[in-house]
């Protein structure tokens, strides 16, 4: 098996702004944190520094009035016409080097795809991508261009089936709506319920139209859902969706949001579960990519990160792990075990609304989409 990991560490000079969440702080710290644990070092594994997407690329996912008012921002000089487009909102300000930012991210998601098209590769994870908001003409949620849009674009045009699960507290529903009715393009999002949380959709009735109908699949979780309602939803309904959909390429967005220690968000999981998803994933998976997405917690996403990169990688410790005992969250000085959170379990009337609605959402499922796509 052979891995890349993509970083450039140019993404550390751009800023969103002091007040603003989306700190690109949290690459630089996931990068340290592989160095310190010798993480980089295995000969099955390469660091690849890529570079900007060339600006004719980003047509494939961006219109032309939106690719040139961005480009317009770039000077960080905001103008009244922008905010057309999304540009200079609370949530995507304008700010200098915006557009340059943009085409690094899109940039290293298309090297990584690439890659792994090409062979090179099995896997290879971008930290800094999966901006899953952004429309073809509108910037949104932090996302001013759609690197996954982009790349998949370019995938499905090799005649591949693509798998796209999104890990993330927030719905992708940029991806979704430009694929809803793609029949070579299974969207999978694992979500907090937008009935609370931006961008209010994902709602598990949302299962795509036309060629695509079945193949959108919304898996909205309440506010404190926890380890357990996540591994009872990801067990009941991934496994079966994916070996009915035979995808040739698969794209994962694992975004560190939905952690207990997320500022954000009201999600209760810890990091173990997206190890255990990492695990099982490569096992499905013989060409995929990894992509960083949310996360407003720095430790705990730069930790999330590492720990998904040793699972994927064979690099884990598990003796050390096994010492441990899951008592103590994880710290960059215990190895790479260390990168693992202690497992924490909601209780009460908050659980069991997260998992009686869990069983509803996941009995929606079965009943709605597995007879649509043959999955058992």
């Amino acid at each position: 098996m052979k891995y890349g990991l993509i970083y450039n560490h140019e993404f550390a000079q751009f800023s969103f702004g002091e007040n603003h969440p989306f700190k690109l702080a949290r690459g630089e710290r996931f990068y340290q944190l592989l160095e310190r644990n010798q993480l980089l070092s295995d000969p099955e594994i390469d660091l690849i520094r890529s570079g900007p997407a060339p600006e004719e690329l980003l047509l494939v996912a961006h219109s032309p009035a939106y690719l040139k008012a961005l480009k317009e921002a770039d000077s960080g000089e905001f103008k009244l016409e922008m905010l057309q487009f999304g540009l200079g909102s609370e949530d995507c300000p304008v700010f200098p080097g915006v557009y340059q930012f943009s085409r690094l991210a899109c940039g290293a998601s298309f090297e990584a795809a690439y890659r792994v098209m090409e062979g090179r590769h099995n896997f290879v994870f971008n930290p800094i991508g999966g901006f899953h908001h952004a429309q073809r003409s509108f910037a949104e949620g932090f996302c001013y261009v759609n690197d996954i849009n982009l790349i998949a674009r370019l995938i499905l045009l090799q005649g591949y089936k693509i798998a796209y699960l999104d890990f993330d507290a927030h719905h992708g529903n940029g991806v979704q709506d430009e694929f809803y009715s793609d029949p070579n393009f299974l969207f999978v999002s694992f979500h907090e319920n937008g009935k609370y949380l931006y961008p209010g959709t994902g709602f598990e009735t949302e299962i795509g139209q036309g060629l695509g109908e079945g193949l959108k699949v919304n898996v909205p979780m309440e506010p404190g859902a926890d380890d357990e309602v996540f591994s009872y939803l990801y067990k009941e309904t991934v496994p079966p969706l994916l070996d009915a959909f035979k995808p040739d390429f698969g794209i994962v967005l694992f975004g560190a949001d939905p952690m207990l220690a997320d500022p954000l968000t009201h999600l209760r999981l810890s990091n173990n579960s997206f190890a255990d998803v990492a695990y099982d994933l490569n096992q499905r998976f013989k060409s995929w990519i990894g992509l960083g997405a949310g996360g407003y917690n720095l430790e705990e996403t730069a930790r999330t990160w590492a720990l998904i990169w040793a699972t994927i990688t064979g690099q884990e410790n598990e003796s050390d792990l096994a010492a441990l005992g899951g008592v103590f969250r994880g710290s960059s000085e215990l190895g790479a075990s260390g990168f693992r959170d202690m497992r924490g379990y909601s209780s009460g009337p908050e659980k069991d609304r997260a998992m009686e609605e869990a069983r509803r959402v996941a009995g929606y499922l079965k009943r709605n989409i597995f007879p649509k796509v043959g999955a058992k």
